[in-house]
C-alpha cells in the first residue's frame, strides 16, 4: 500500500513531449516519476489514466501542477467524480501512517477524455494511440496504450503478472477480450497494471488464469464454503505463489453475495 500495490506507471518521451502512463497511489511515486522524466526537459506532458482505481490516480494533481493534461476515458471520468474522493477519505484513516503519506494529496481530475480511441502524434509524428476495449474488462472506463514504433503496450490492470487480480468492478469475459486484444497487436513488450514488464507468453497464461477462476468460482460458492477456504480450490495451482491472494477471496465474498 506504501508502495501504490506494486502499481506500474511509465513514460515515452518524443521530442519536446511526454506521455506519462498513470500516477500511482500518492504525491511520492508521482514526484519520482517528474524527477526521471526532467532530464528531457519536455514541454507538454501528457498523463494517461488507465483506470480510476486510487493506486492509479492519486498522484495526478502533481502533474496538473506542472501544466500536464490528464487523458482518460470518459468513463473512468466519472467514476472518478463518483468515488475518488471518498476513497481518498477510507485510506486516510485507515492508519496513521497513511494518513501521513496522503496528506497533501489532491484528487485531480482528468481534463480531457475520449469515447473509443484517441489518437497522440508528437511534433516529429511520433504516434500513441489509447482506446477503450470496447467493453467493461478490469473497469468500464480501462485504456490501453499502445505505441507502435516501440511495439510496447501499456495493459493497466487488464493485466497482472505474478499477482492475483482485483476484480471488484471486473468482467472476466470482457477482461479475456480486452487481453486478446492485446495478443492481436503483438507487441514485444506489455507492461502490466501490476507485475515485471512482459511479453506475449504471460498475457496468455493470465488468460488461462481468468479462464480457470471463473469455472471453478461458480462451483466453489455454490458448495458454500467460506471465501478462504474457496481460494485454493478456484485458483490454478501454478498460481499459488503470486502476491495478493486475498483479492480472490474478496472477489469470491462478492459472488457469494457477503461481499459490501
Amino acid at each position: 500500500m506504501l508502495h501504490s500495490f506494486g502499481a506500474n506507471q511509465g513514460f515515452v518521451v518524443s521530442g519536446d513531449s511526454c506521455l506519462v502512463v498513470d500516477s500511482g497511489f500518492h504525491n511520492r511515486t508521482a514526484l519520482q516519476i517528474l524527477r526521471r522524466i526532467g532530464k528531457f526537459r519536455p514541454k507538454r506532458i501528457i498523463l494517461v489514466n488507465t483506470h480510476y482505481h486510487s493506486d492509479h490516480v492519486l498522484g495526478n494533481s502533481v502533474f496538473a501542477h506542472e501544466g500536464g493534461v490528464v487523458l482518460s476515458h470518459e468513463k473512468c471520468r466519472k467514476s472518478m467524480r463518483r468515488h475518488s474522493e471518498r476513497l481518498l477519505a477510507k485510506y486516510r484513516a485507515r492508519n496513521p501512517e497513511l494518513a501521513r503519506l496522503l496528506e497533501r494529496v489532491k484528487v485531480s481530475y482528468p481534463s480531457l477524455t475520449y469515447r473509443d480511441s484517441v489518437r497522440l502524434l508528437s511534433e516529429d509524428d511520433f504516434q500513441v494511440d489509447v482506446f477503450h476495449p470496447g467493453v467493461r474488462a478490469h473497469t468500464d472506463g480501462d485504456s490501453i496504450v499502445h505505441v507502435p514504433a516501440d511495439q510496447v503496450v501499456f495493459a493497466g490492470d487488464v493485466l497482472w503478472v505474478g499477482y492475483h487480480p482485483n476484480l471488484e468492478d471486473s468482467s472476466i469475459q470482457g477482461q479475456v477480450r480486452a487481453l486478446k486484444m492485446i495478443l492481436r497487436l503483438n507487441p514485444r513488450r506489455i507492461v502490466p497494471g501490476h507485475g515485471p514488464v512482459c511479453g506475449l507468453s504471460e498475457v496468455r497464461r493470465f488468460i488461462r488464469y481468468l479462464e480457470v477462476l471463473e469455472r471453478n468460482s461458480k462451483n466453489a460458492v455454490r458448495d458454500g464454503l467460506s471465501p478462504e477456504d474457496n481460494v485454493n480450490r478456484v485458483i490454478p495451482s501454478w498460481s499459488k505463489g503470486w502476491r495478493m491472494k486475498r483479492l480472490v477471496a474478496a472477489y469470491l465474498e462478492k459472488l457469494s453475495g457477503r461481499g459490501s
